[in-house]
């Protein structure tokens, strides 16, 4: 049966999502005079231009000025907003105060039941560190300064941010500054601590990932106290538990390991093998782990030729029949879903890391940004899990939802969702 053509990028389905995030919820800073257009026109202009993913807020202004007229009215939009109000407007956001506009985003999203686990038994949710891009100054609380040898200082933007990873929306559900004076391993308890109350009272998720950088004892202490599941990447820094995986799992061989998946990737065979070591509780303090995991990758050419090899080693109190040896290949590579359809379609899509030309360089404002960019994420995200098409396999490009979006704000007409041909 041919798979029929399905478009949900419609100004419903956006305008729900935008309004999911309840932006009207950020207070008005103005003074009582000036106040040439409202407050939730300049909010809602900054969010549709960063689902259209613009260049810049004369991108906006001009999005602003050609609107649709269908969407002015549900918009708060009436006319045309010039790029010196929309960077006030962008400097005036609050950080903390627009964090949880995205925790609200997601929970209407997981009420519609569109973030229930596709690729995995239970929810998990993805933690890692992300650069927002350099600055040419420091003198602000969380951001970082840089010191290279060989050129000028400049000031270095950082943020926590969560993606879900086992839905097939890849959506981001928390997002946190990290402060100048830390690094990531410092602050990613407190980023837990505050995800996890956020979303406390919701089953969307059971387990935190985290990559070798953000991986310590505090960390898995406090995620097993509440109750949830860790899976942590361990490497050198990480300690004696990381000796112990070396030890217990580096000299297996092929005949040793639990399973074996092989697929086609860019031309070449990657295959990936996991082993898996069983821990008593108490072991070198981590009270609570119950596995060892190893996960060899082997990638061949068509020559049949090795090309290049590696192990990654994780630590994890699941319990050895809670997932499957299959499943532990499934999840590993599910955590870097927060690279792939996080930090890199942030990078490429939204042009988060683009030094020249951004929307601002006034850090408040850069991190006020990159939440409205996470809003916007989302959306897309979600757009594009629902979007098929009987020509290709799989969710579209990125880009082909973000260029419908932008159509859909100037045209005003939605796509039909019925197959062309069988209209």
């Amino acid at each position: 049966m041919r798979q029929q053509n399905r478009q949900p990028v419609t100004k419903v389905a956006v305008l729900r999502r935008v309004r999911d995030a309840e932006l009207w919820r950020l207070p008005d800073l103005r003074g009582r005079r000036g106040r040439r257009f409202e407050h939730m026109g300049l909010l809602m202009a900054l969010a549709l231009g960063c689902a259209a993913a613009l260049p810049s807020l004369r991108a906006v202004e001009t999005m602003s000025a050609c609107l649709a007229p269908s969407w002015r009215r549900q918009s708060r939009i009436r006319r045309r907003i010039s790029d010196t109000k929309l960077r006030d407007a962008l400097m005036a956001i609050e950080p903390e105060q627009a964090r949880p506009c995205i925790h609200r985003q997601v929970k209407a999203e997981h009420r519609r039941g569109r973030l229930a686990p596709t690729r995995l038994p239970f929810g998990v949710v993805a933690v890692d560190g992300k650069g927002l891009g350099t600055l040419p100054s420091w003198d602000h609380l969380d951001v970082q300064r840089q010191r290279p040898e060989d050129g000028r200082d400049y000031g270095l933007a950082r943020v926590h941010r969560a993606h879900l990873v086992s839905s097939d929306a890849t959506v981001c559900v928390d997002q946190r500054p990290i402060p100048g004076s830390s690094n990531e391993v410092g602050e990613v308890v407190a980023f837990a601590t505050q995800m996890v109350q956020a979303y406390g009272r919701t089953d969307l998720f059971e387990v935190i990932t985290a990559d070798a950088g953000n991986t310590c004892l505090a960390l898995a202490d406090y995620i097993h106290g509440q109750d949830l599941g860790y899976v942590l990447a361990i490497k050198g820094p990480s300690g004696d538990i990381y000796q112990e995986a070396l030890s217990r799992l580096s000299w297996l061989e092929q005949d040793s390991c639990e399973v074996s998946l092989s697929e086609r990737v860019k031309g070449s065979l990657v295959t990936w093998r996991s082993y898996r070591a069983q821990l008593d509780g108490g072991h070198l303090g981590w009270s609570h782990a119950r596995q060892l995991v190893r996960v060899e990758r082997i990638v061949e050419t068509d020559e049949a030729k090795v090309d290049r090899e590696g192990n990654r080693y994780f630590v994890t109190n699941l319990p050895k029949g809670r997932l499957g040896a299959k499943g532990w290949l499934v999840l590993v590579r599910m955590h870097w879903r927060c690279e792939n359809e996080g930090h890199w379609t942030a990078d490429v899509v939204w042009n988060e890391d683009r030094r020249r030309k951004p929307w601002t360089t006034d850090p408040q404002a850069v991190y006020a940004l990159s939440m409205l960019r996470m809003v916007a994420l989302n959306i897309v995200s979600a757009l594009r899990s629902m979007t098929r098409r009987s020509w290709a396999p799989g969710p579209p490009p990125w880009q082909d939802v973000v260029f419908l979006v932008h159509a859909l704000l100037i045209v005003g007409v939605d796509m039909s969702s019925e197959d062309a041909e069988g209209s």
